[in-house]
Order: C-alpha cells, then sequence, then structure tokens
C-alpha cells in the first residue's frame, strides 16, 4: 500500500467522510466492530454485523489468539474510488494492519464469485496475524497464504484468477523464490497473480505433507519473535532451502506438459483455429492461381 493510498484513507475516515459517497458515509457499531458504508449498503452492513461474531470466533478457534482489537471495516460502492485507494484494480479488498482498517470494494461484489463474508474472513485474518507478529517477524508469502488458506481458498482478493499462472511457471523456472516474496509482491498483474498462487501453495504444501497444526505451531514460533529461517528449522527440521525445494519438487513432480496443455486447453485450440483458418486461405489461393494458370496455358494453346 503506498503513502498515497495510507493518506487518502485516512482522509477518508476522519476529515473528509463526504469522500464515501456524496451524501456523506454512514456508520454502524458495535463493541466488536464499526462498519463504515457507502449509502445504500444498510442491509449490507447489518449482514456484515450479524456474521462476525461467527467469523470472529472461527479465527481464534484457529489459531488460539484472541481478536482483542475492534477492526473498522470500509465498504465502497465506487470502483474508481476503491482503485485510487488501492492502487490496483485487480484487488478488490485490503486490509491496513496498523489502523486496524479492513477496506472492500463493494461494487465488484455482483460482478464476481466473491462471498463478502470470505472476503472479510480473510482480511480480518490479515489484522489478527499483524497483531500478534511483528511485520519483520511475517514474510509477505505466509501471511497472504495463511489468509487465502484459512479462507476457503480465497486469493486476497485478485479479480483475475480465472487461470492458473503457477504450472506454467514451475514448468518453464519462472516461479519466484520465497525470499523475494518476504516484504513485498510484483506490481504488475501477472507477477501479482502468481505471486498470491505461489504464497497459497507453499501454505496448502505444508498443511498436506506436514499436518495443519504445523502452520499454527510456525506462525506461534514468529509471534515469539523467531526469524521464519529458524522457525522452520525448529518446527521442520529441515532448512528453509530444503523446505522450499522440497515444495517445488512435490509441484513439478505434479505437473507434467499435459497438465499445462489442459489449462491453456482453450488458447491452444483459438490458436489451431487461426493457423487452420491462414492455410486454408493459402490453400485457396494456391489452388485460384492454379486454376488461372491453366486457363492461361490452354488458351495459348
Amino acid at each position: 500500500m503506498g503513502v498515497r493510498a495510507l493518506v487518502s484513507l485516512s482522509f477518508l475516515l476522519l476529515i473528509a467522510p463526504p469522500l464515501l459517497n456524496a451524501a456523506g458515509p454512514a456508520t454502524m457499531n458495535t463493541p466488536e466492530l464499526m462498519i463504515v458504508y457507502d449509502e445504500g449498503l444498510d442491509q449490507t452492513a447489518q449482514q456484515i454485523l450479524r456474521a462476525y461474531p461467527t467469523i470472529k470466533q472461527t479465527l481464534e478457534s484457529m489459531f488460539q489468539w484472541s481478536v482483542n482489537f475492534r477492526p473498522t471495516l470500509v465498504l465502497i460502492n465506487n470502483q474508481k474510488r476503491f482503485q485510487e485507494l488501492a492502487g490496483n484494480e485487480i484487488v478488490v479488498a485490503y486490509a491496513l494492519p496498523k489502523k486496524n482498517v479492513v477496506v472492500i470494494d463493494y461494487s465488484k461484489m455482483n460482478t464476481s464469485p466473491f462471498t463478502l463474508e470470505s472476503i472479510v474472513k480473510h482480511e480480518l485474518c490479515h489484522l489478527l496475524l499483524h497483531h500478534h507478529i511483528k511485520n519483520d517477524k511475517l514474510p509477505r508469502w505466509l501471511d497472504e497464504g495463511v489468509c487465502q488458506w484459512v479462507s476457503d481458498g480465497l486469493a486476497d482478493i485478485l479479480m483475475d484468477s480465472k487461470r492458473s499462472r503457477l504450472p506454467a511457471a514451475i514448468l518453464s523456472g519462472s516461479d519466484f523464490d520465497l525470499v523475494n516474496l518476504a516484504y513485498r509482491f510484483p506490481h504488475d498483474k501477472n507477477g501479482l497473480v502468481l505471486a498470491y498462487e505461489q504464497s497459497k501453495s507453499v501454505v496448502e504444501y505444508l498443511s498436506r505433507h506436514y499436518g495443519p497444526q504445523s502452520i499454527y505451531d510456525l506462525l506461534d514460533l514468529l509471534r515469539q519473535g523467531v526469524a521464519i529461517e529458524s522457525a522452520v528449522e525448529y518446527r521442520f527440521g529441515i532448512s528453509f532451502e530444503t523446505l522450499e525445494e522440497q515444495w517445488h519438487n512435490h509441484l513439478k513432480a505434479n505437473i507434467n506438459w499435459l497438465t499445462y496443455l489442459s489449462i491453456h486447453l482453450y488458447e491452444i485450440l483459438f490458436v489451431s483455429a487461426a493457423l487452420l483458418t491462414v492455410l486454408g486461405f493459402i490453400r485457396r489461393m494456391l489452388r485460384k492461381r492454379a486454376y488461372e494458370k491453366d486457363n492461361e496455358e490452354m488458351e495459348d494453346s
């Protein structure tokens, strides 16, 4: 999140509420949650208020950590305003852990397969992790991977997630080293989507091969101030580099060129159809020229 976005959101919440909506923002409050929302989203705000205690309790049960803070959830019903804050056109929600704020672009809820409760759960997970773990101890890939894992695989929160980029990246060797995803993700669209996919894949690998509890154990070590490399070695008995290599080899063993072809089936069919069309055109042109040549020879004779 850029400085401009942080300043804009602070201005939005504290100084100039009309930026949310020309009529001014509405609010709903409980001792556990504050919701600031655009005009016309009263029922949505009420829905979140009803669902929030269950979402909060679920996360507390998973992590065995208390949500002992009061988040502010901002619902924006204008895509342009949200994108100005988020600084990215494919993100539909984000969290500001230092402010305990979650911002959601509600205008996309009816056009994309997102469930509002899953989004709230995902973003609250970010706030919870950062509330209990210092920023320099929580790698970005683990932060994003865990929050996707606990919110039923929901990405944070990307419009362009229909086609998987990870298999092709693994096969071509263009995936990211985890150390390069420790503090920031790429800004370009393809790189950003790949970073989220890769983060989710690593956490799912840990869950399947070492058990879900291993992830909570790893996070608890980070909470105690242990660096990620030492925490991995302590919990899994291998180096961080070895763990990454194991994950990488696991994916390679389960991804082949047939898988890659199936992922890109539509693109391959489209290109094939285009090539067949071009070849057909060339054949027709050649036949036409041959026919014209035959006619000329007959006339000359």
